[in-house]
């Protein structure tokens, strides 16, 4: 699925969030437990292990070693108010959820947020913008359980026409910077942030709008996470390209992409005619059929009763040709990018090369690369990249990579 244009479906049910939080382990380790898609769950582990924990006729859950399996189980676990039951290979620990404190924040055009703070002492705080897709970033995110737990406030907020936020969803990378801007100087008014470092955070197609947020308002650290640093247009032709397994039909391809950009930016009004052509001529071809990206494989393919539907599903406003990279030459503070290296749907080549380029040229940016991960920072077999969560941690705290953080390839500023 993608996570940069398509619309997501809501992934969890709204029925009921107890579950939902940091627990403390008996034996002083830490877990997340967050909604995957309904009514399961997701745990998380803080060297980056995780799986979803899939509900059983008894009101327990199940997971096995991967990102979603179920099959040979080796995870059993059990919720009582607020005590988690984990058992993992035949041993088991039980956990409590730490209370953390959590206020309702309102802000700008009537948008929501929540402030996760830390049990303790708060050493620098996080206003964190959500990848794309229309489920809430309150309800569904993890990193608002994740940082506190090391004296890190979070600031989580349901992007415009999702959650309990008004107005009407967008893709504008302007109006969205806006709005995190919004959010940024709130934050920086509540009392139990006074002279605390502050810095923002994007995920995914959050890394379009954090450079331009400090561009806007002043920010302590900015951090872009398996983000790119090329246009959503080009985006979408890298992963077109990638898509291919024989590269002779590049052309062709990029042809294709060509005018799903028209349709896309014209919300369906030109590029119709010529794609209705383009099927036509090499609608039976097994290229044509596997083609990719975040939407020309999906235009390209579609029938006229999923057009209909596509229709809606672009109907945000989305500026294909945005580029990066001005912005990104305006950042001052110091700048966090972390690269997924097989990422599949978000091509990283020009990206990384980019970013080391900036650096040369005395930007302040550190480069991370986690060589086995794809988007999301996930390997399949284990969860998150070993050491990721690590790296955030210490980042934040110290603005420098301290330390090697598991197989990352790693990529000091000058």
């Amino acid at each position: 699925m993608k996570n940069y244009l398509i619309v997501c479906v809501i992934c969890c049910s709204l029925k009921s969030f107890a579950q939902t939080g940091l627990y403390t382990m008996e034996d002083k380790s830490r877990l997340i437990i967050t909604p995957s898609y309904a009514p399961d769950f997701r745990y998380r582990k803080m060297d980056g292990a995780s799986g979803r924990l899939f509900l059983q006729p008894d009101s327990s859950y199940i997971s096995a070693p991967g990102w979603a399996e179920k099959q040979s189980p080796n995870i059993f676990v059990r919720f009582t108010k607020d005590v988690i039951s984990f058992r993992e290979n035949g041993k088991e620990l039980h956990g409590k959820k730490i209370l953390l404190k959590n206020i309702p924040v309102t802000f700008g055009d009537s948008l929501y947020g929540e402030l996760f703070l830390p049990p303790a002492q708060v050493k620098a705080v996080v206003v964190l913008q959500f990848g794309s897709g229309k489920e809430s970033a309150v309800a569904n995110n993890y990193v608002q359980y994740l940082l506190p737990g090391d004296d890190i406030a979070v600031f989580v907020f349901d992007k415009r026409g999702t959650g309990k936020s008004k107005g009407e969803y967008t893709a504008d990378f302007v109006r969205m910077a806006k709005d995190m801007a919004a959010a940024v100087e709130k934050i920086r008014t509540m009392r139990e942030l006074q002279k605390i470092p502050l810095g923002i955070m994007g995920e995914s197609q959050g890394g379009w709008v954090v450079p331009l947020t400090a561009s806007l308002t002043q920010v302590d650290f900015v951090i872009a996470s398996y983000s790119l640093a090329i246009s959503p247009q080009e985006e979408n032709r890298q992963e077109v390209i990638h898509a291919l397994t024989d590269t002779a039909y590049k052309p062709q391809a990029l042809a294709v992409a060509a005018v799903t950009d028209r349709v896309v930016e014209s919300k369906f009004k030109e590029g119709m005619a010529e794609l209705k052509e383009l099927k036509n001529k090499y609608g039976d071809a097994e290229w044509y059929k596997k083609l990719g990206g975040d939407y020309t494989g999906l235009l390209a393919n579609a029938t006229d009763a999923q057009i209909a539907e596509f229709k809606q599903l672009f109907s945000m406003d989305i500026d294909l040709e945005y580029d990066p990279m001005p912005a990104l030459r305006k950042v001052k503070d110091p700048m966090l990018w972390v690269i997924a290296g097989k990422d599949t749907e978000a091509p990283n080549e020009e990206t990384i090369a980019r970013v080391k380029a900036l650096q040369a040229q005395g930007a302040p940016f550190d480069l991370v690369i986690f060589p086995n991960a794809d988007h999301g920072m996930i390997e399949e077999d284990r969860g998150h990249s070993k050491g990721y969560f690590e790296l955030l941690k210490d980042w934040i705290l110290t603005r420098k990579i301290s330390k090697q953080y598991g197989n990352a390839l790693e990529f000091s500023r000058k």
